[in-house]
C-alpha cells in the first residue's frame, strides 16, 4: 500500500476527489483518499496506476508548497489494533456481532489510527 499524506488545503482537497471521480467513472482505480483534521491521507494498492495517481497528487501538493510526504506500508503487529477493534473482532469470530457493534466498528479509521502511531 502507498500512502500520501498531505497537509490538508480546501481546494487541493476539492480538487483531488473531483479528478479521482472523473477516473473511477472510465476505469478502475484502487485509491481512497481521506481527509481528517488538517490532514489529507491519499491510499492506494501497489499497481502502477493507483501509485501513479498517489505521485501525481504528491507533486501537486509539493507545487503548492503544502507538507507532503510519501510512505510505504510495512507489517504491523497485533498490539498496534485499537482495543475496541480487537475486542468485536475477537466475539466476532465465534459469534455475530450486532448492528450497534457495526455501527461502532464503522466509526473507527484503523488508517488514521496506524499512521498516528507511525508519523507522531
Amino acid at each position: 500500500m502507498i500512502i500520501a499524506i498531505i497537509e490538508y488545503n480546501y481546494v487541493y482537497h476539492h480538487n483531488l476527489i473531483q479528478k479521482l471521480g472523473r477516473i473511477k467513472k472510465k476505469m478502475p482505480i484502487h485509491v481512497d483518499i481521506i481527509a481528517r483534521e488538517n490532514t489529507i491521507y491519499i491510499v492506494s494498492l501497489d499497481d502502477g496506476f493507483s501509485t501513479s495517481f498517489v505521485y501525481m497528487a504528491y507533486l501537486k501538493a509539493k507545487n503548492r508548497r503544502l507538507d507532503a510526504k510519501l510512505l510505504y506500508a510495512r507489517h504491523i503487529d497485533e498490539s498496534w489494533f485499537p482495543e475496541e477493534i480487537k475486542k468485536l473482532g475477537e466475539k466476532w469470530m465465534n459469534k455475530k456481532i450486532s448492528l450497534k457493534e457495526i455501527e461502532t466498528l464503522k466509526k473507527i479509521t484503523i488508517t488514521e489510527h496506524m499512521l498516528d502511531r507511525w508519523c507522531k
